[in-house]
């Protein structure tokens, strides 16, 4: 069933792209796969639509996903970008959908959900929208399914505690199986790239969280716990040694995070995003347990 209905929904997608009004762009044929060389044209399109960019959030992109793009016609860089990163045979995450502020309004973020959709094949497709995109993303077929709340500021760590310990390359593979079941999908490839750049994983029974540089941010995420207590001793733990601000991406797992993290220095940003999934009713795996993505963008 849920194969039938990704089918009919790419079929109405794709009519909807050849019937919508015109375009200055020529047909789907255009959007190209993108190298590493290219991630600063990902960069200024980024700049463009006035959203905070990172080079190392770009570089895990493209190592673990893959980056597509249609290049704009007046020679000026791209028009639009999506990344598509697929997670074994049952999950792909959608991120960085960007279209530049000169091409909107014209059918192209359509035409590059459209493309992303199909490179995730049969796959359950998740995603986080922005409050103007989830309009677009419901049209196309995506539920909501809950929210992700920024939240970003310093954060005094914890070396640990009794029940908390950083990681050893012992525990990666425990680690993996770990995000499998809570996630519902093989993740492995983005997270052993992770590993090797996270500057502390820290891991509890039941649970574990990465810490990772990008930009002007210690990115924490993602994370895992079986309980609102162990999350916040992980979070801590985590955050020990941090030489910047924090930023965690916190989904509904544990609602009392949000105002535990208040209190202690981070902020929350503007308003919450709506998290959607595509090609199910829910996300695959045990969520109730996953409390930050790896990057808004990757899931």
């Amino acid at each position: 069933m849920v194969v039938l209905c990704n089918q009919i929904g790419r079929l109405w997608l794709l009519g909807l792209c050849r019937s919508g009004r015109q375009s200055r762009f020529s047909p789907v044929s255009d959007i190209r796969l993108l190298g590493p060389e290219e991630l600063p044209l990902c960069q200024r399109l980024e700049s463009d639509r006035e959203w905070a960019t990172d080079e190392a959030k770009w570089r895990l992109m493209f190592e673990t996903g893959e980056v597509y793009a249609v290049d704009a016609a007046d020679g000026d860089g791209l028009a639009g970008c999506v990344v598509v990163t697929r997670y074994g045979d049952s999950l792909a995450d959608v991120g960085m959908m960007l279209v530049a502020s000169r091409y909107g309004r014209q059918g192209l973020g359509t035409r590059l959900m459209e493309h992303a959709l199909e490179a995730a094949g049969d796959r359950v497709v998740e995603l986080t929208a922005t409050r103007f995109g989830r309009p677009v993303y419901e049209r196309l077929g995506f539920r909501p399914t809950g929210s992700l709340t920024i939240t970003m500021g310093p954060l005094a760590g914890a070396a640990g505690s009794s029940a908390v310990r950083v990681a050893t390359p012992d525990d990666h593979a425990a680690l993996l199986d770990l995000d499998a079941e809570v996630t519902g999908a093989d993740r492995g490839k983005a997270l052993t790239a992770l590993l090797a750049r996270a500057e502390r994983t820290v891991v509890t029974d039941g649970g574990f969280a990465l810490a990772w540089n990008a930009g002007p941010h210690r990115v924490i995420g993602p994370v895992v716990a079986s309980s609102e207590e162990a999350a916040r001793e992980l979070i801590l733990a985590a955050a020990h040694g941090a030489d910047r601000d924090v930023r965690i991406d916190l989904l509904d797992a544990y609602p009392g995070l949000r105002p535990w993290l208040a209190r202690l220095g981070p902020t929350e940003g503007p308003a919450a995003l709506p998290t959607m999934v595509y090609g199910a009713d829910r996300h695959p795996g045990d969520r109730g347990r996953y409390v930050a993505p790896i990057l808004i963008s990757m899931g």
